[in-house]
């Protein structure tokens, strides 16, 4: 008897669907933390450059407000990260779901039978 389910095939189904997801995701992640780092590495270097021999030597209340602003960037960069993160593994999941329930809900058409509902993330 022939297989109801091609796993070879859905399983490469599966791993394309997964790592266009990812690769995708991954691409929206880098360039957002590309631009940022070196927004952040230029405002650290002169937060560096002006305390040794700057305005900020003999100023530490406003070094601490530079300081201050830098690390609510980096915060908002994280979180910015997380988002996308969470994003691209709702994708990964719809992607991975669509691939496989797919497969199922293909057999059962071809045996006259109900579709199974997808599942929720």
């Amino acid at each position: 008897m022939a297989a109801i389910v091609d796993v070879n095939a859905t399983a490469n189904a599966l791993v394309d669907a997964i790592q266009k997801q990812a690769k995708q995701g991954w691409t929206k992640i880098s360039a957002l933390v590309t631009q940022q780092a070196k927004m952040m590495a230029h405002q650290a270097a002169w937060i560096a450059e002006s305390s040794i021999a700057g305005a900020l030597k003999h100023d530490s209340a406003l070094q601490r407000m530079f300081t201050d602003q830098l690390a609510d960037s980096v915060r908002g960069l994280a979180n910015d990260v997380a988002a996308l993160t969470i994003l691209t593994l709702e994708k990964v999941w719809n992607a991975a779901v669509s691939v496989l329930w797919g497969a199922i809900n293909k057999a059962l058409t071809g045996a006259s039978m109900g579709l199974l509902a997808l599942p929720a993330l």
